[in-house]
């Protein structure tokens, strides 16, 4: 028991027996006030003095704006690199997938012996390559395999084909063609010329390219049917007969590398008519060359001189 006894000093005596067996009251004297003065007081610690303030020129306080810019826009055009590359790589991870998964394949580039294939083989006994070739062109490869007498079957075929240019006079005449000739062709002559396919074609609406060695003549009819290839290999004309693509393929080709007749029965114009520069790329689409070679003296290397304009043309004109 704690506490504070009130007594009168001398007037009771603390013996054992008053404390046990006595009524001694207590009372509590320990207020609020003392336990609060009690616990120890927590003092604030003293402010510091403000610092002087100082004086910052304008200038500098823009300059340091502007690199905390410059640093702020570096860390975001950071960040946009590195997101740009991380999807880069995503990109080329995703199309190395797509290479494994589907493997691309070669391109083919187009070359005339491609079309050695696709040419039509004649039987023995027709002999005129270019009488059959337009047989072929008007009734197919089916009607011709089925011919049982090819020399009876081409007269009719002749006789058909001077009935069809009698009745086609004005096609001809604007087209510069002589019907007389061609008849004539047809009917005394062992070949057929090209003059009188031709006619044939024209009579027929029939789309050919005709070709010659590095040269060629194209009539065109547009009909829509597609054009036929005849080319002349060792004095023989050859029809080919090839997928329509591989056609357009090749059509493209000769266009772009061989040389364009005038017409079939004058394939090259007077000298007149040409410029050097026409001359000179006639002769490069037909590999014939530019320049002459005058060899050196003694061993040592020669000296090229460009062809005149006379002798180029000399040089085509004996091409045809």
């Amino acid at each position: 028991m704690t506490g504070i006894i009130p007594c009168l000093y001398n007037s009771f005596s603390f013996t054992l027996e008053n404390i046990v067996g006595g009524d001694i009251v207590c009372y509590e004297t320990k207020s609020r006030v003392s336990r609060e003065r009690s616990e120890p007081v927590q003092v604030a610690p003293a402010l510091a003095p403000a610092p002087e303030p100082v004086y910052i020129p304008p200038s500098l306080i823009e300059t340091t704006e502007t690199e905390t810019e410059t640093e702020t826009e570096t860390e975001t055009e950071t960040e946009t690199e590195t997101e740009t590359e991380s999807d880069s790589t995503d990109d080329r991870d995703s199309d190395s997938d797509m290479s494994h998964s589907h493997p691309t394949m070669p391109t083919v580039v187009f070359h005339p012996d491609m079309m050695t294939q696709y040419a039509y083989k004649f039987s023995l006994s027709c002999t005129d390559s270019i009488l059959w070739a337009s047989y072929i062109m008007i009734y197919g490869t089916e009607k011709y395999e089925t011919i049982e007498n090819p020399f009876v079957e081409s007269n009719r075929f002749k006789f058909e084909l001077i009935e069809v240019m009698r009745q086609n006079k004005p096609i001809l005449k604007a087209n510069k063609i002589k019907l007389n000739a061609s008849e004539e062709c047809l009917v005394h002559k062992p070949f057929i010329t090209l003059e009188t396919l031709h006619a044939i074609t024209v009579c027929k609406s029939l789309s050919v390219c005709i070709v010659q060695d590095r040269k060629y003549y194209e009539i065109a009819n547009g009909n829509g049917g597609g054009t036929f290839i005849l080319e002349k290999i060792k004095g023989k004309y050859i029809l080919y007969i090839a997928p329509n693509k591989l056609n357009m393929e090749y059509l493209a080709y000769i266009r772009a590398n061989y040389w364009l007749m005038e017409s079939i029965s004058a394939p090259i114009r007077p000298i007149s008519a040409y410029k050097l520069q026409d001359l000179i790329e006639i002769s490069q689409k037909l590999n014939l060359p530019v320049v002459n070679v005058i060899p050196g003296k003694f061993g040592s290397l020669g000296t090229e001189k460009r062809k005149t304009k006379l002798e180029l043309y000399e040089c085509i004109f004996r091409y045809q």
